[in-house]
């Protein structure tokens, strides 16, 4: 009766084996996409079956030797020990465990971790089906079976799969949990009580009073250099603010003269060009993905360039920060910032006259522990995709710095365009030094508000002695409408924070996103500055000349 049953089964199990041992990551992944996620599911698919196939042969051929009376019993025991099997395996590949052993760069991005924690959650939920219920119908099949043993034996499952859950979802998504840390659940209890608040609710209202001079409108004529039309962060409000006619009935009122698309010709951006083309300038930004890049693809970007700028393209940029951080290889590895193989291009940009708009790195809080110590811990623990703290797996901060210098040491007729101060506004010394060593380096003060407003005298001599070298940009394009923040009030606090010695001062990335919990100071530059930041050094780098 149980015999064809039991062969078919140890054939299923060795199909599943072998099907296991001959899946080859490597090469599948070139067959279907270049994707380090696509790298790590086939690896982890590749040993679930390895596993699988080994347990359903094994458990065949020891069935087939038990007396056949005895079979349906070890058939539900066989069960639970796949259950247990599994428990083990949703255990052991852990996303952790995933990532370190089965992905090149031992780094995947949010979506690619909270799958790999589906898989885990479901292969653990399967596991306790398979451990449990078959024990459940054998305490039944028994005839000393007590009620109270069925009670525990659901009980043991409940608790233990409680456990498992505790220790891989909840750890993981949620790190600083206090479930069972009795220690913690006063703090828990104040909050429910209201004696405490979320560090995320808190949103004070300040009682200082002082004058303020009220900026409606640019002294002069605005170039913003970082504009984004097609925003990842666009949400359907920002398609209404951003239409052409309403953006330029906006523009016009704050004083902004021209803006800069830097994502390329995407979101039909040319239909900006074509109603308004003393208006928006297009770059095409150059793309350097997350995932891996091949040789040939490489070699390809110069051309890609030199057919954006035929296109009408008149800069490259915003170059994302994926450039030595995540951006592989064939063989797997970080592409490192100063390559050889990404030479042509920045020799391409100085070829064809144009400026490299790069925006490299981010802020030093995006390199350290999301944790109390983090100034910026309330932004980056609403977008951890933010955070590149991940010690051994992505290059240090200084690393990526230094191998910058190294491009525009061997790129002196390039000029390179440093995206939100070359998110160094935290170290202006560093960034004299760098303006002071690089003719061919400039700088635009994008999302930096932050930074430089709560340093107002060191930005201040700053920004007058590199003068030629600033550029104005916003890197606006999305989240109008937040917090009531419009295209206008978003500008507005961009000339208040240069026109005015104003105090505290609200600005639009802090009362957005919360990139920083604090206020800003203005830095009262003269006018003959305000106009080369605003207008007269982008006219130089994009040869134009406004009205």
């Amino acid at each position: 009766m149980f015999k064809k049953p039991l062969i078919l089964l140890v054939i299923l199990g060795g199909l599943i084996l072998v099907a296991g041992l001959f899946i080859s990551p490597g090469e599948l992944v070139h067959v279907t996409a270049k994707s380090e996620w696509r790298m790590v599911k086939i690896e982890l698919i590749k040993h679930y079956l390895i596993i699988l196939g080994s347990t359903i042969v094994i458990l065949g051929l020891i069935f087939s030797r038990l007396p056949e009376e005895k079979r349906l019993n070890h058939y539900l025991i066989g069960l639970s020990v796949i259950g247990i099997i599994l428990i083990i395996t949703g255990m052991f590949f852990s996303p952790h465990y995933s990532i370190e052993n089965f992905s090149t760069i031992k780094f995947l991005s949010k979506d690619g971790k909270a799958r790999l924690l589906f898989y885990q959650i479901i292969t653990l939920i399967f596991g306790c089906l398979f451990l449990i219920v078959p024990l459940l119908v054998l305490v039944k099949r028994s005839s000393k079976a007590k009620k109270s043993l069925c009670i525990s034996i659901s009980l043991f499952g409940i608790l233990l799969f409680a456990f498992l859950i505790k220790v891989t979802y909840i750890n993981i998504k949620y790190p600083r949990n206090i479930i069972f840390k009795p220690g913690k659940y006063g703090k828990l209890l104040e909050l429910i009580l209201g004696q405490d608040i979320l560090l995320s609710d808190f949103d004070p209202i300040s009682t200082l009073k002082v004058k303020r001079k009220v900026i409606t409108k640019a002294k002069y004529p605005v170039i913003d250099i970082n504009f984004h039309l097609a925003s990842a962060f666009k949400t359907g409000r920002d398609y209404k603010f951003l239409e052409p006619d309403r953006l330029v009935k906006s523009m016009d009122s704050v004083g902004v003269k021209i803006i800069v698309n830097t994502d390329g010709f995407r979101d039909n951006a040319e239909k900006y060009v074509k109603l308004y083309p003393d208006r928006f300038i297009i770059f095409f930004p150059t793309g350097f993905p997350p995932n891996i890049m091949t040789n040939q693809e490489l070699a390809n970007l110069p051309k890609m360039l030199e057919d954006a700028v035929k296109k009408g393209a008149k800069g490259d940029g915003e170059i994302w920060k994926y450039l030595g951080l995540r951006t592989r290889d064939e063989t797997g590895k970080v592409i490192p910032v100063d390559d050889p193989r990404i030479d042509p291009l920045w020799s391409k940009a100085g070829e064809l006259g144009i400026p490299i708009l790069w925006h490299m790195i981010d802020v030093p809080a995006n390199f350290q522990p999301i944790d109390r110590h983090n100034e910026r811990y309330i932004m980056l623990s609403k977008y951890p995709i933010f955070s590149h703290y991940a010690p051994g797996i992505i290059p240090p901060r200084d690393t990526l710095i230094k191998d910058r210098e190294n491009v525009f040491r061997k790129h002196p007729n390039t000029i390179f365009i440093g995206c939100h101060m070359g998110m160094n506004a935290d170290d202006l010394t560093y960034v004299a030094y760098l303006l002071d060593t690089f003719p061919n380096y400039y700088v635009e003060i994008s999302t930096v508000l932050s930074e430089l407003g709560r340093q107002p005298y060191t930005a201040r001599k700053f920004f007058i002695k590199y003068q030629d070298r600033i550029l104005f940009g916003t890197d606006g394009g999305s989240l109008f409408g937040v917090k009531g923040w419009t295209v206008e009030k978003f500008y507005q606090a961009y000339f208040e924070f240069l026109e005015t010695d104003n105090e505290y001062i609200k600005y639009p990335m802090q009362g957005a996103i919360n990139q920083g919990s604090w206020r800003i100071y203005g830095i009262n530059l003269p006018d003959s500055v305000l106009q080369k930041i605003y207008y007269k050094n982008a006219e130089k780098i994009l040869n134009i000349k406004i009205n």
